[in-house]
């Protein structure tokens, strides 16, 4: 198995779960005011949120990221807080129902995903990137859990089914444009494209989890499918699209639509992965007699395949004030895909200029699969330099009482 494949197996099977973030990249200026961001994005980051707002910036500004880092970790059920009170210490019987009932009826979900952009540059309307990006899912069944804790009875049926997961990991070089295209005495209209090579890295894709145990007076039976499909590399495209209206001097409008076309074409180191388990009368004084185990695998070659995106629509407006920023963004997932589902999120944000070189932020994000999260950041402006720290945390106020934590730095010279 190729350091790839290891470490995305890891990632799949440890750590890795839907991934719930923050929709959109994930910079310092992003997450501190709670991605509310399709028409506050400027320079470099309308890559990634609306290329049209390249055509806002002035003629003779240059942007040069020096580097972002975005994290994401986070899952459905527990908070660090109750992660430490329970971790390592004996679990009464009263413990073991605290913290199966703090697990949704759907199973156990959390996440893991990373934005790195590691050069980026902007200059006029044009801006250049070299980004990447990994995530990872998984699902795990409330039943087995329920086993683990209290064990089985006679007659007792557990089913494994419902179990899904995957992981993938890219990067990304983008040449973006964005330009005004209509301009009256009060409004202005910009549009943009972004186009993005996309070159796959990993990808783990659970096709089939299914199985059942059932326990009788005379042991333990039970069947087991699971089927995984990888590849350890392929080729792509992705493509953004995005409008803005700038009304008057204080409002902006924009709708953009991220991934419109995309499609990864993985085509290298492709397999698939087939286990095949039955238990027949499986008894304690017999459980490590193989012969009443019967685990049967493969691997084997298959032809590539071809994966696609999300397709995410965002449509945002923005008021700016002498020092104040408010933004307000609407988005939704048109198709189903790792790291998004089809549910509406609304998102408010708002940032405050308190000198000319510090500026603090705010956001609330509702909605996806992330219920609340409350953001807070600060940006520092040291003339041509620029550094942007945010944080945000789900389902809690305090980092203890959350269930997840966004962290996003970024840094970059501005001309």
């Amino acid at each position: 198995m190729s350091y790839f494949k290891t470490i995305s197996l890891i990632v799949l099977v440890l750590i890795g779960i839907p991934t719930v973030s923050l929709a959109g990249f994930l910079s310092g200026r992003s997450v501190g005011m709670g991605n509310a961001y399709t028409t506050a994005a400027r320079g470099i980051e309308s890559v990634f949120w609306n290329p049209a707002n390249l055509g806002i910036s002035k003629s003779s500004e240059k942007h040069l990221m020096l580097f972002s880092v975005g994290l994401n970790v986070s899952n459905n059920s527990f908070n660090l807080e109750q992660y430490n009170r329970y971790n390592g210490t004996f679990l009464s019987a009263e413990d073991k129902q605290t913290i199966l009932d703090l697990i949704p009826a759907g199973g156990f979900n959390g996440s893991l995903s990373a934005d790195v952009m590691a050069l980026g540059a902007s200059w006029h309307n044009f801006a250049f990137t070299i980004s990447g990006r990994g995530t990872s899912d998984l699902l795990l069944p409330k039943d087995p859990i329920q086993t683990l804790f209290f064990g089985n009875e006679i007659n007792d049926t557990i089913l494994v089914s419902g179990s899904d997961g995957a992981a993938f990991a890219s990067v990304d070089f983008g040449l973006s444009y964005g330009r005004s295209i209509l301009k009256s005495k009060r409004k202005e209209i910009f549009a943009g494209a972004s186009v993005r090579f996309v070159r796959g890295l990993v990808y783990q894709k659970m096709k089939e989890a299914e199985g059942e145990i059932l326990t009788l007076e005379t042991g333990i039976n039970g069947e087991g499918n699971f089927l995984i499909q990888s590849a350890e590399g392929g080729k792509g495209y992705g493509v953004n699209l995005g409008i803005s209206m700038k009304y008057k001097e204080n409002w902006l409008f924009g709708l953009s639509c991220i991934d419109l076309l995309s499609r990864i074409r993985w085509d290298k180191g492709t397999e698939e992965k087939g286990y095949q388990v039955t238990i027949d009368s499986l008894l304690a004084e017999n459980f490590d007699t193989d012969s009443l185990v019967l685990d049967k695998s493969y691997t084997r070659s298959i032809v590539p395949f071809t994966t696609h995106l999300p397709v995410l629509l965002q449509a945002g407006v923005s008021y700016q004030l002498k020092r104040t920023l408010l933004t307000f963004d609407l988005k939704n997932s048109l198709t189903r895909g790792m790291g998004e589902s089809k549910k509406l999120s609304v998102s408010l944000g708002a940032e405050y200029r308190l000198s000319r070189w510090f500026e603090v932020r705010g956001g609330i994000s509702l909605g996806k699969n992330e219920g609340i999260i409350i953001a807070q950041g600060l940006g520092i402006n040291l003339g041509v330099y620029h550094l942007d720290l945010g944080m945000a945390n789900q389902k809690g106020v305090w980092p203890t009482k959350s269930k997840g934590v966004f962290l996003a730095l970024s840094n970059d010279i501005q001309f």
